[in-house]
């Protein structure tokens, strides 16, 4: 169930994304369709996790037009509409509403929904922040910043959603998932780190330049085993008061 509902959660939140690019363009006078998504090829790998999926926005009649800041905005609206605001916001509503009615399985699937949206907010700022293209490349002359600047301006609100995810709500949530059994905390907790720093950091180890590789590297051989034990560390904390 665990799986299904990984999976189902990383479609709900990587949608979320798209869809705010398209519906952003559409906003602003940019696309006319907004499920004109580019859907990829017919592959297994792009029908489970959309690989090949992308917004289909073509931003330089955008730039040659003088609206870069419209092109900003598109660009930066999937992670930060997409989701920090509906995505995550979504998934914390769930959670307190399945809490309420006492539904386990709608609770999970909330807290996999967190985990995939702040997994997605780590996976652009910082990972994809000094690259040759994608969003946050997009998002640089767009708004007439530096890579410095949107590590400052985008990077800390996206920082303070993944302090709050790992040192509030995940030990929490699954002290109220599994009151009684403490491995299956663990196993969340170990899941839930290969998650964040493993399968959304993987992506940034190739294709976006020499900076992406490393910072997605050291996040993966350092944050992760340090998430692990913070993770460990405050869910048995959960459990003793």
């Amino acid at each position: 169930m665990t799986v299904v509902l990984w999976l189902v959660a990383h479609s709900v939140a990587f949608f979320a994304h798209e869809f705010a690019h398209t519906f952003t363009a559409l906003a602003l006078g940019w696309k006319s369709n907004p499920f004109d998504l580019d859907w990829g090829h017919p592959s297994l790998m792009n029908l489970v996790l959309h690989v090949d999926v992308d917004e289909n926005v073509n931003y330089q009649p955008i730039f040659a037009s003088g609206h870069a800041i419209a092109a900003g905005v598109i660009a930066l609206a999937g992670s930060a509409l997409g989701n920090m605001a509906v995505s995550l916001g979504l998934g914390i509503c769930l959670f307190a509403l399945a809490r309420r009615r006492d539904l386990s399985v709608l609770a999970c699937f909330a807290y996999w929904l967190v985990v995939m949206s702040v997994g997605n907010l780590i996976s652009y700022v910082p990972l994809r922040v000094f690259t040759s293209h994608a969003d946050m490349h997009t998002v640089q002359p767009g708004f007439g910043w530096t890579p410095q600047q949107v590590l400052l301006f985008v990077g800390i609100p996206y920082l303070v959603a993944v302090l709050w995810f790992f040192l509030r709500f995940q030990p929490r949530a699954l002290a109220w998932l599994f009151p009684r059994s403490l491995a299956r905390r663990y196993a969340m907790v170990l899941f839930t780190s290969a998650t964040v720093f493993g399968f959304f950091c993987l992506g940034g180890t190739s294709g976006y330049g020499v900076t992406s590789h490393q910072l997605s590297v050291a996040f993966m051989l350092v944050l992760a085993p340090l998430s692990l034990v913070l993770g460990a560390l405050l869910t048995r904390a959960r459990q003793l008061f």
